[in-house]
Order: C-alpha cells, then structure tokens, then sequence
C-alpha cells in the first residue's frame, strides 16, 4: 500500500455551512428560551425520561446549564473531526488517488452527524423546560424519535455511499 500524504485539502461545501447556522441558530435560540423561562421554572425539573417520554428522575434546574455546556463541548469536537479527515477509519482500499474523495465525503458525514446532535441536544433541553413549566407531562417520543431517526439515515447513507468509492 502507498504512503498516503498527511493531509489532503478538503472543503466545507455551501450546504455544510447552512447546515451549521441553522443547528446553531436553533441551539442559541434553545439558550435564549431556557434563560427567558428561568425565573418560572421549578427549583426541580426532569432530568432523565423513559423510553416513552415520560419523566423518571429530577434534579435541580442548574442542570439545565449542563446540557449547553456538554453540547457547546461535543460541537466543538466534532468540529475539530471533521476538519482533520485524515483521522478517521477508512476502509483497505483508501489510495492516495480515492484518498480525496473519502476524505470529503467522512467530512459532509461527520458535518451532518454534528449538526444533528446539537439539535438533539437543543431538542432535549427543550423539552426539560416544556415539561419542567407544565406544559407537556412527557418529552414527545416523535420529536426525538425522529432527529434520532435522521442521524441513523444520514449515517447509513453516509456509509452507503463510501462503499461506492472505488
């Protein structure tokens, strides 16, 4: 097998960054709401639902400010991931010629994969204050059924479409 180089250049494409505004425009605005909501939240909120929705544990609401904090964490590593696809696992047949196209396609994956878990986390904090106010008793199974759902499509389809690389 070839020396494949350190680094080969890859881009983050248009759709990418608009991918990347709307999941951090939702967080922030996620933020914005859980700081607007404060002072009507309970000294206890969910902290943990079952696989139903419906609410199992409690905790304080300080714990509402470690969710962001995991999230801003989680983002910002798999930020640094996705501008070093030269990391990643590839498959035998990675060369140096289809080198390129793997790297950019591990890159828009690990971009959507991202994105997507911000917005399940903006989702679950969401949530935490919906039912923590009383305006839900349970966490909508659809709502973070489906985000879940997305990120197992859009990395089936990530993994698909690698396995085309030749």
């Amino acid at each position: 097998m070839q020396k494949l180089p350190q680094h080969v250049e890859t881009h983050k494409t248009r759709i990418n960054r608009v991918f990347d505004l709307i999941a951090i425009g939702l967080f922030i605005a996620v933020i914005f709401y859980t700081l607007f909501q404060w002072n009507q939240l309970p000294e206890q909120v969910p902290i943990h639902f079952n696989a139903l929705g419906e609410v199992d544990n409690y905790g304080s609401k300080w714990v509402l400010l470690l969710v962001p904090m995991i999230s801003v964490g989680l983002f910002a590593l798999l930020e640094f991931l996705e501008r070093h696809p030269e990391w990643h696992n590839y498959p035998r047949r990675l060369n140096e010629m289809n080198a390129p196209r793997f790297y950019q396609s591990s890159r828009e994956l690990l971009n959507r994969v991202k994105n997507l878990s911000l917005l399940l986390m903006a989702y679950t904090q969401w949530e935490i204050v919906r039912v923590g106010l009383g305006d839900s008793n349970a966490m909508s199974q659809w709502g973070f059924g489906s985000i879940l759902a997305l990120m197992f499509i859009v990395i089936y389809i990530g993994v698909v479409q690698q396995r085309k690389i030749k």
